[in-house]
Parts: C-alpha cells; sequence; structure tokens
C-alpha cells in the first residue's frame, strides 16, 4: 500500500511517459535510479520532483515527493488497469477548472488541487501503527511501524507474541488447547463489533476525539480494542469545528454513504449487523482471497453470501421465488437489489454496503438512486414503485410510465456529480434487461453527451468506459473511445470527438430528448454542481 521508490514498487511507465492537462506538460524520466516528474508551463518555467514513495498498487498508483520532513501527494498518478498516467483532478470528482487565456493554461492552484500532506492524511489508512508527529512548531517527525499495511494493523502489536512463541512448547500447547493467544489479536475470535472495528478503523472516515494528541502521538486504536474510544465515524450531520453540514455531500439524505471509505457506516446501518453476526469477515477474507475485493473464496460471489444465515433461500427456485427473477440473472444476485451501485470510488461506482431491501419509494422521498432503475435504466421512478406495490399486493402487473424520463437519464443530465458518474456506470451494464438495438442506440446518445458536455472529467471517463463496454468487439469506435481524452478542458475539443465516436458507432446513436431538453437538463446540473470531499 505504501511503498519507498524502487524499480519493484515503481509500476508507472517512466521511460517517457508524458501527460498533458490544463496546458501543463508532466514528464516522466528515470535519472539513474530515481524516478523524476518534470512540470512544464507555459513560458518555460518547470518545477522538477523526485518520487520518494508510491501508495497504492491495485487500481492506480499514486506517487509522494518529500521536502524536509514533509511528503506531498504529487498531481499525477497511475491508472494501474489502463496503463496510463492520470490527473488527480480526474480521480476524484472534481470540476473543470478554468484556463487562463494569459497563461494559456489553468491556474497552479488548480493543477496542484489534488497536492496534500501525506503526514497527516494518508498516513492514517495506508500505513502501520501510523504517527504524524507534530510538534509545537508545526514540524513532523512522522513514523510507522511499517510503511503499508501488515500483520499489526489488524493483529495490533507483535513484539511480545514473537518472542514468547520462540518457545515450540508453548505453540503445541496453544494449539491442542485451541484458545486464543492472548498476546496478539485475532478478528476471527473477536466478538462481532470488535471485528468489524479493525477494518473500520480506515474503511470508515472517522473523526478523532482528540484530534491534537493523534495528530502529536499518533492513533492508539489496537485491534481488539473499542474504536469508539478513539474516534467517531463521520456522518451527514457530523459537524467541523461547530460548522455543520460538512460532510452532508457525502451521504444520501438517508445518511447512506455516497463514497467509498464509507463501507464501515454503511454496515453500522445494516439491519444485519444491527440484530444479527454480520461482520466484514461474513463476506471478506484477507489470508485466501483475491486482492481485488477480497472476497471469500469458498463463496460463489451470487448469493452464497447471504444464504449462510438465509438458508430459507438456497437453491433456484426459492431464489427464483423470492427475486422474481431468474436464477442466473443479474436481478437474482443479492447485492444486485440489496447493495446496489450507489457509492462513487476510484472513477467507478461501487457498491452500497448498507445491506437494505429495496424501497423505490422511499428512496424517491430520499432523492437517491433505487436498485431497480439502476438495472432497468429504461425505466422511469414511477415504474419502479408500481412494480413493487404490484409484488407486494399480488396484483396484475400494469406496464406504465412509458413517457416519463428514465431515472437514469434524469441522473446523468440533471442530477449532482455523483448521480451522473452512477448513472454513466449504470448505462455501460451489460446485463441490463433490454438490449434492443433502440435501446443501445439511446444509450450510446446519452453517454456521447456525457463525453462532450459533462463538466466533471471523472464522470466522462466513466462514460467513456461504459461506451467501449456497449461497443463490444466494434474496433473502429473502440480505437476513437480508448484515444479519448477525459480531461480535456475544451468543450469544442469534445464535442469534435464525441461526433468522430459517433459516427463510427452502431447501432447509430440517437436519443429520445431534444436538443432544448438536452440543454435544459444540463442546466439543471450546472446548478447542482459541487466539489465532493474524499
Amino acid at each position: 500500500m505504501t511503498q519507498e521508490a524502487s524499480e519493484q514498487a515503481v509500476l508507472a511507465d517512466f521511460d517517457a511517459g508524458r501527460l498533458d492537462y490544463g496546458g501543463i506538460t508532466a514528464r516522466m524520466s528515470r535519472e539513474g535510479a530515481s524516478f523524476v516528474m518534470t512540470f512544464s508551463e507555459p513560458g518555460g518555467a518547470t518545477r522538477r520532483v523526485e518520487v520518494d514513495r508510491t501508495v497504492g498498487s491495485h487500481r492506480y498508483q499514486q506517487y509522494l515527493a518529500r521536502e524536509g520532513d514533509i511528503w506531498f501527494r504529487l498531481p499525477v498518478a497511475w491508472n494501474v488497469a489502463e496503463e496510463r498516467f492520470i490527473h488527480m483532478n480526474g480521480a476524484f470528482l472534481t470540476p473543470d477548472p478554468e484556463l487562463d487565456p494569459a497563461r494559456r493554461a489553468v491556474a497552479r492552484s488548480d493543477y496542484d488541487r489534488h497536492v496534500t500532506r501525506w503526514n497527516d492524511n494518508c498516513i492514517f489508512c495506508h500505513n502501520t501503527a501510523p504517527n504524524p508527529g507534530l510538534d509545537p512548531e508545526g514540524h513532523f517527525a512522522s513514523t510507522t511501524a511499517e510503511l503499508g499495511i501488515s500483520c499489526e494493523a489488524c493483529h495490533g502489536p507483535g513484539e511480545e507474541h514473537a518472542a514468547i512463541n520462540k518457545n515450540p512448547l508453548r505453540r503445541y500447547a496453544l494449539h491442542l488447547s485451541e484458545l486464543a493467544d492472548p498476546t496478539v489479536g485475532n478478528p476471527a475470535r473477536m466478538p462481532e463489533p470488535r471485528a468489524s472495528e479493525v477494518c473500520g478503523r480506515c474503511h470508515g472516515q472517522r473523526k478523532a476525539s482528540d484530534i491534537d494528541r493523534v495528530l502529536r502521538e499518533g492513533d492508539r486504536f489496537v485491534p481488539g480494542t473499542e474504536l469508539s474510544a478513539h474516534s467517531t465515524p463521520l456522518a451527514r450531520d457530523t459537524t467541523l469545528n461547530g460548522q455543520p453540514g460538512v460532510f452532508a455531500a457525502r451521504f444520501w439524505a438517508d445518511g447512506t454513504p455516497r463514497l467509498t471509505a464509507y463501507e464501515y457506516q454503511g454496515l453500522l446501518l445494516s439491519p444485519c449487523a444491527e440484530r444479527g453476526a454480520l461482520t466484514c469477515a461474513s463476506c471478506h477474507a484477507m489470508h485466501d482471497s483475491e486482492p481485488s475485493m477480497q472476497l471469500r473464496r469458498d463463496l460463489d460471489g451470487g448469493y452464497a453470501q447471504c444464504t449462510q444465515c438465509h438458508s430459507e433461500l438456497r437453491g433456484d427456485e426459492a431464489i427464483a421465488g423470492h427475486t422474481r427473477h431468474a436464477p442466473a440473472s443479474a436481478g437474482s444476485r443479492c447485492v444486485s437489489c440489496h447493495m446496489p451501485d450507489i457509492a462513487y470510488g476510484l472513477v467507478a461506482a461501487r457498491i452500497s454496503h448498507r445491506i437494505e431491501s429495496p424501497e423505490p419509494a422511499r428512496n424517491q422521498a430520499d432523492a437517491r438512486p433505487d436498485a431497480c432503475t439502476l438495472c432497468h435504466v429504461d425505466r422511469p421512478r414511477s415504474w419502479a414503485i408500481d412494480a413493487m406495490q404490484t409484488w407486494r399486493s399480488g396484483a396484475v402487473a400494469v406496464e406504465g410510465g412509458a413517457d416519463e424520463l428514465p431515472e437514469v437519464t434524469r441522473m446523468l443530465l440533471a442530477g449532482d456529480p455523483l448521480e451522473r458518474a452512477i448513472a454513466a456506470a449504470a448505462l455501460g451494464r451489460q446485463d441490463s434487461p433490454d438490449s434492443s438495438h433502440a435501446a443501445r442506440a439511446e444509450r450510446f446518445g446519452l453517454l456521447l453527451d456525457t463525453l462532450a458536455h459533462d463538466r466533471y472529467p471523472a464522470v466522462r471517463d466513466i462514460a467513456r468506459r461504459s461506451l467501449s463496454a456497449l461497443s463490444g468487439d466494434h474496433a473502429p469506435a473502440l480505437a476513437l473511445i480508448d484515444r479519448f481524452d477525459a480531461t480535456e478542458l475544451r468543450l469544442e475539443v469534445r464535442a469534435a470527438r464525441a461526433a468522430e465516436i459517433a459516427a463510427a458507432l452502431a447501432p447509430v446513436p440517437s436519443t429520445r430528448l431534444s436538443p432544448q431538453q438536452l440543454a435544459e437538463l444540463r442546466s439543471r446540473a450546472r446548478d447542482r454542481d459541487i466539489e465532493i470531499g474524499e
């Protein structure tokens, strides 16, 4: 998770790498054993920095430079899956900055918007036993037990454990007794709340009880003790220095998290954890799983996680009766309905970790997406509400809402940036029930409009990947889509690229909306444009 920069740690191509963004060019190079970024601005001004550390290795890798006792996150990162450099403004829900006509580039403050100090920020969740070491004069003497996430992050201090277990007789006696070793923590043997708190320390953004002490001495939480003694998970109504509403945009109106790194808050809101024995380890495993999501290998990922407890739903007949969908379809995967993709993180829509029953009417009242229309992307919310009422009453289903705007279309064109990101991802789903030529053409049209007009590069990038997924093996279109630069600031350039892609797509992109309707919806979206924090 965090490493010293080295040949083995750095994943990016630093051999003549380059990224142009906002009129500023970043060049990546190798100078002996050093990895260097050089930023060139119009007029000839340059900045040269050496990469000192890396953060991340799975989805994208960020880079740290050191100045004295401070490490800073640099504005350029490496997209691991796509093997390309990206600007950090495109990794977060950040709107396009304005180009300064005099400089022919964005302001330095806009380019460096996500340059942040590692010592009292990233250090906490990407390392073991982090201590910022901030002194009264404002200097850092930051330390960690180990860079990255190692054994002690989940099991607690291990010095005594390692020393005392050098005795093989003690190890064998513990093995025969099947008792827990009191010298080390083991989440598998902890009570349910304590076990999930080990994960919640980092996978649940929180507010320290005594932030000044934490900055001086580090977080004293030890796995197996109560997390609440040290910090409180952030919530929609959490204040900061007495100011309300600071974190509200990170949660839906009903308190459900809208961002990743708030999975613990979702768990706390889940009936399965409130009234049952659900923990993070019910679905995830740290030592016997793939790095991607770390899902337990002994569970098939469809519905076996849930049928551990809900045994009455085992078997295709029971699943079909419960879900009203074919057992092998996306509609019968538990997460599709009970943990829909309504959180944003790492330039994608991610599943909610609040396990709940789908309630389109309640979701409408709370102004948040519903699971039904994220799959049935051609349907309006009223259809989902009626369908749910029909299921429960046993009445004959009535097809309605044909003249209404589909909910995903409304979100994509008139929602806030997080809603638009979720909608752009939903339109790329290949398991959506309506896969007709007309439906694909409609989706193409909406996604192309997003490529051209949305003010958030992260939303445009999700739309680009959705277009790629829908295009299948259509090589001419895929080549153009892959070359589309989601961080291009100029509308006229993006519009021209979108037109090229449109000309290469089949079926021909179209949308039921007129240019005037599209413009009106976009105007509503601009009124809701905000920058949502990490």
